[in-house]
């Protein structure tokens, strides 16, 4: 048997074309095989993934041409066998007359996967091919489904080859995964995650860092066809702490490169983070830093305190910091900033700006101004941060250039005003108290009740007499 063991990874919009017979890789986007000779003729396999992302359809369509004319073989049959993961999900044979097998993998509430033959319009009249719909529950997920594809005929269906030809090909559909986490400071949280690559085993937040797992093959072979691993992390729009400029991504524990990572700001509700590893990166990790094993746990961590995102309608960019960094209720702040245009490259920008304060809902500082449009000399805005304030608070940042859209929305954390939190929590673990503070407690250590609230509690007991201080 003719064997061409191709492993490769297709996902919409990347392409790459890499051929390693008797091995295993990841390529991207579309492939196409190199030629085989058959008989007297030299042909060639073409393999395509497209996702309608409203039906959430994947069609795969698989084709076998000339390679000199790129004509279409006719009476071609193909063998296909679909595996996801572990499991066998169908193993069926195709004859198509035009050379021609498209597949649309269909989300359905079937327990096993169902093959189903479809005539379009179009196949009635002889102007396209018809379309096999393969449904089942299990395509209502992304990941890596592995095809192994035989060539049982061409030119006519009697004329059986009797040594077939067989590709190995491994199509990764994208899959988005939330997690919900709960931040100290900004609470309940949706974490997505979009891979490109395999389905995400494990997810982590400990508070300062995100860190997912997910299955690789750390052997030669792969990486010489994986032309990059690309996944995507997504931030909503009112978590802070991962609205910074600048992040460190850890590979197994590895340092990368600051080139792996690309920040996008341009939608609305979230920010994506894009992971991007080229293979000459990955070869490098397994060839000096001597890893191993069968996975990667990528991990991204905050390093700047420094706030970014693009305005509305994507015209601006805006850079805010402030002093002190930990910011107190009844306390003086200075928010620092810095005003940039987009369409000249990030070039610090005069404009008259509307800044507002805002916690629940209630504007507690506000200024109009005109951006220095100076590198070194950055914006600085001070104020008094009220005594009832605390949690987290919102610099809004508004009609930019007298433009309506040209709006954007920064969250920071504000602090209690000398809370003592290590004080009462000694306190708490010195006195008597009654059985459900502890509970109450416990909540706080959890991130399930705010510092202030924490606190308020703590002070009743105190007032009542409860407790005391001791």
């Amino acid at each position: 048997m003719n064997s061409y063991l191709l492993f490769a990874i297709l996902a919409v919009g990347l392409v790459s074309t890499i051929e390693m017979p008797g091995s295993f890789g990841h390529g991207l986007g579309s492939e196409t095989m190199d030629p085989v000779t058959v008989g007297d003729k030299q042909v060639t396999l073409e393999v395509g993934s497209t996702t309608d992302y409203d039906t959430e359809v994947r069609q795969i369509t698989i084709d076998l041409s000339e390679t000199a004319t790129r004509d279409l073989i006719k009476e071609t049959t193909f063998s296909v066998e679909l595996i996801k993961g572990d499991e066998t999900l169908f193993v069926n044979n195709f004859e198509r007359d035009d050379g021609v097998l498209i597949m649309n993998l269909v989300p359905s509430e079937d327990v096993d996967v169902q093959v189903i033959n479809r005539e379009t319009f179009a196949s009635i009249f002889g102007l396209a091919s018809d379309q096999f719909n393969v449904k089942g529950k299990v395509f209502e997920s992304g990941g890596l489904y592995e095809f192994n594809i035989k060539i049982l005929t061409i030119d006519s269906y009697s004329n059986v080859l009797p040594d077939p030809i067989e590709y190995y090909l491994g199509i990764s559909i994208p899959e988005t995964t939330y997690y919900e986490i709960n931040d100290v400071g900004f609470g309940k949280q949706e974490i997505g995650i979009i891979t490109y690559y395999d389905q995400i085993l494990d997810f982590e937040y400990n508070q300062t860092s995100i860190k997912f797992m997910f299955p690789f093959d750390w052997s030669n072979d792969a990486i010489e066809q994986s032309s990059v691993v690309h996944q995507e992390i997504l931030i909503p729009k009112t978590f802070g702490d991962f609205l910074v400029s600048d992040f460190t991504v850890y590979l197994n524990e590895i340092l990368l490169s600051e080139t792996v990572i690309n920040i996008d700001d341009f939608s609305k509700d979230e920010r994506i983070i894009h992971v991007v590893i080229s293979q000459t990166e990955l070869m490098d990790l397994f060839e000096n830093e001597e890893i191993t094993g069968d996975k990667i746990v990528l991990e991204i961590k905050p390093s700047s305190n420094v706030l970014m995102g693009l305005t509305e309608n994507s015209q601006f960019k805006v850079t805010l910091d402030w002093e002190p960094h930990e910011i107190k209720s009844g306390q003086n702040m200075i928010l620092e900033f810095d005003i940039l245009d987009v369409f000249l490259k990030d070039k610090p920008i005069s404009v008259n700006y509307d800044l507002d304060v805002i916690h629940n809902n209630l504007v507690f500082f506000s200024e109009n101004g005109v951006s220095t449009g100076v590198k070194d000399a950055q914006n600085r805005v001070e104020f008094l941060v009220p005594e009832n304030v605390s949690g987290p608070t919102t610099v809004k940042f508004s009609n930019l250039d007298n433009s309506e859209l040209a709006n954007l929305e920064l969250p920071v954390i504000v602090e209690p005003k000398d809370s003592g939190l290590d004080d009462r929590t000694s306190l708490l673990n010195n006195t008597k108290i009654p059985g459900w503070m502890k509970i109450v407690a416990e909540w706080w250590e959890n991130g399930e009740i705010d510092d202030g609230t924490y606190l308020n509690i703590v002070q009743f007991l105190l007032d009542e007499g409860i407790i005391k201080k001791i």
